[in-house]
């Protein structure tokens, strides 16, 4: 593969969607300057942060360099240097803090301010039907050809006297197409609307967008106006929240609870097999869970501890992930405690006076609130996975709980073989199909502790708690076996079979962050998708070599500079992997764990610095068959010749380009295979 891969608009959208990945650490390094900043300012200087804010300066300075923030880069660099003075001075490092988040900031926002895909909608059960009432054969044809691929059947009626056809439940969603070709009056018209209402979700496709016309068609019962403009697929997904499955048979209420009385009332007042109540009696249990499993709704006593109570409450709102879970606080009555604890993020207050019957109501509807909104900003709205937003939460949650229980969590990538062939000639609705089967699949075999997300237009991606490599692999094969035997019916009435390629990484062994997970198991794909085997594991290597040989290792312990680095070497398909932790790279090196043409070492390390792994790797006689890169933020002619005085063969400075950074691998690679 040559150079040219990394053109200018290829590597800068591969940056800015790693930088979105970042942008919150880094903005959070920031934070965590400007308050040491201001201890220095107020004459309060603590020698431990101090050294912690000079090794996040550091940090900053490779990594805003490396997305192209070269203003703050070169501002973190002099926040560096004045935080590792005896004296620090404090107005020089308010000026570069104050410049470091401005050059960010400015960037930061404008790229948010990008369009991003829309929120998911609800997703409707397989074999949903919708009837649409309308004249226009275009229109209806459209709206059929794009609600197939969501596994909903619009019903098309053109009579405005017979608007239910024999055999159509009442219930059913109804379409009103007001059309100005249509041969109903607008009075004729809202009658009807009004007796399909009596039991149906009735939304009206029109032209009109006044606020009086909305408000003569809500008061003849429509639910919703939907402008005709709008494409067919844009209606189709609209028309799921109508046809959305609002039934879950795994809630989880968690409750922060020690009144044994007041547990038995919520328990009696959600008195259902599809609700299950789990009580903690302590803060840290309570939040372990939440952090673990997540939970569909969230009630904690007010009584156990009123600051707790509170603080939790603002907690929970202020994680982005859990912004919209619904939270009850439940407590005596008191108008003082109820705006209190409004004020502080909750959306009820329950008096514990209340009737069983009361409380299960309003805990019912907070609950299917609840659930309603998350379907819509969390689910992919024509696979019922994940959004690709929403699976990087859960993953995170999965990671943490893998770590903290020391148990092997598999991340595996998924991709429809060809599915830019199907878009070609069977067109996109086809392939929404084919995406569809698929993602029903993987949710009916994948469940409880596992996780499902739409990763990609193209493909998904599983979280499959507590497997290994070998046995994520025998369960995926199952899928792709059942899958590749399933037929699909063509445009041209034939019947296809489709198939699919998965790259596989594990936690611990292949990386302990979800970025690291992500490079190891697109590499383990790529394999996949160009070689005989359809899933891939991360650690099959060609055949040509050793299994613990790879091409590059990266030493670096900065999150999103690794990030950029490992998405330059996949673009070359070179074997790779990182260590985060100097003693770790090096006892893996020096021990023959690992070999590698070539390693990317970075500087500052914990536990043991770049010069420390490359003096181990010296005495060990690896730098006789391995070349070192040395990489650091702090490129002076000292630690140059240091570097190559310990055996480096290159010492490349933060921020550096990555096209010369391939380059220079590439003819160490070159003069190495010589």
């Amino acid at each position: 593969m040559t150079i040219d891969v990394l053109d200018d608009a290829s590597l800068g959208s591969a940056l800015a969607a790693l930088w979105q990945r970042h942008r919150q650490s880094n903005l959070d390094r920031i934070s965590a300057l400007e308050a040491a900043t201001a201890d220095v300012l107020r004459g309060i200087v603590d020698d431990e942060v101090t050294a912690a804010c000079a090794v996040a300066a550091h940090q900053l300075a490779g990594s805003l360099g490396t997305f192209g923030f070269d203003a703050g880069s070169r501002a973190a660099l002099e926040a560096e240097f004045l935080l590792r003075e005896p004296s620090i001075d404090g107005l020089r490092l308010a000026e570069a803090v104050v410049t470091l988040r401005y050059s960010v900031e400015e960037v930061g926002e404008a790229s948010n301010a990008a369009p991003t895909a829309g929120p998911g909608q609800m997703v409707p059960e397989a074999g949903s039907t919708a009837l649409i009432l309308s004249l226009d054969l275009d229109l209806i044809s459209r709206l059929t050809a794009e609600s197939s691929a969501f596994g909903i059947t619009i019903v098309p009626i053109m009579d405005a006297r017979s608007p239910r056809p024999s055999g159509a439940d009442s219930s059913t969603p109804v379409f009103v197409d007001d059309d100005p070709t249509r041969s109903w009056s607008r009075s004729e018209m809202l009658h009807l609307i009004s007796t399909l209402a009596d039991g149906a979700s009735v939304k009206v496709l029109t032209d009109g967008d006044t606020l009086a016309e909305r408000l003569e068609l809500a008061r003849a019962g429509a639910t919703g106006v939907i402008p005709r403009s709008q494409s067919a697929r844009q209606i189709v997904l609209d028309l799921t929240e109508s046809l959305g499955n609002w039934d879950s048979p795994h809630s989880i209420v968690l409750t922060l609870n020690g009144d044994i009385e007041l547990l038995d009332m919520i328990n009696s007042s959600l008195n259902t097999a599809n609700w299950r109540v789990e009580n903690h009696d302590n803060a840290t249990q309570f939040w372990q869970a939440l952090e673990e499993r997540g939970a569909d709704m969230v009630i904690i006593d007010a009584e156990s501890g009123e600051a707790t109570s509170l603080e939790l409450c603002r907690v929970i709102r202020a994680h982005p992930g859990w912004r919209q879970l619904p939270l009850v606080l439940v407590g005596d009555q008191g108008t003082d405690r109820r705006h209190r604890a409004l004020l502080a993020g909750a959306d009820d207050y329950l008096d514990t006076r209340l009737s069983r019957h009361d409380a299960g109501a309003r805990l019912r509807m907070q609950l299917e609130h609840g659930q309603a909104v998350r379907t819509r900003n969390h689910i992919d709205p024509l696979t019922g996975a994940e959004n690709r937003q929403e699976a990087e939460r859960s993953m995170d949650r999965l990671l943490r709980r893998s770590h903290r229980n020391a148990t092997p969590l598999a991340f595996v990538l998924i991709v429809i073989d060809e599915i830019d062939e199907i878009r070609e000639t069977e067109g996109n609705a086809m392939a929404d199909v084919v995406l569809r089967g698929l993602g029903a699949r993987l949710i009916d075999h994948f469940r409880g502790d596992d996780l499902v997300g739409r990763w990609t237009p193209d493909g998904f991606v599983l979280g499959i708690y507590g497997a290994t490599r070998k046995v994520a692999s025998e369960r995926v094969i199952e899928v792709s076996q059942a899958f590749s035997a399933e037929s699909f019916s063509t445009t041209s009435g034939a019947r296809a079979n489709y198939t699919f390629s998965a790259g596989i990484a594990s936690s611990p062994a292949d990386g302990s962050s979800l970025s690291s997970l992500v490079r190891v198991s697109e590499t383990a794909l790529r394999r996949a998708r160009a070689g005989q085997n359809s899933v891939v594991l991360a650690g099959e290597r060609p055949p040509e070599h050793p299994s613990n040989y790879v091409d590059v290792v990266v030493v670096e312990d900065d999150d999103s500079v690794a990030d950029v680095i490992e998405y330059a070497l996949s673009l070359r398909e070179y074997d790779f992997v990182r260590f985060s932790d100097g003693a770790e790279a090096a006892r893996a090196l020096g021990g023959g764990e690992v070999k590698a043409q070539v390693v990317l070492l970075d500087v500052g390390l914990p536990s043991l610095d770049g010069f420390g792994v490359l003096q181990t790797l010296s005495d060990q006689g690896v730098l006789n068959d391995t070349k070192v890169i040395m990489l650091t933020a702090r490129s002076n002619e000292a630690e140059m010749l240091r570097a190559l005085g310990l055996g480096a063969t290159e010492h490349i400075a933060k921020p550096f380009s990555l096209p010369v950074l391939l380059g220079r691998l590439d003819q160490i690679r070159v003069r190495v295979q010589a």
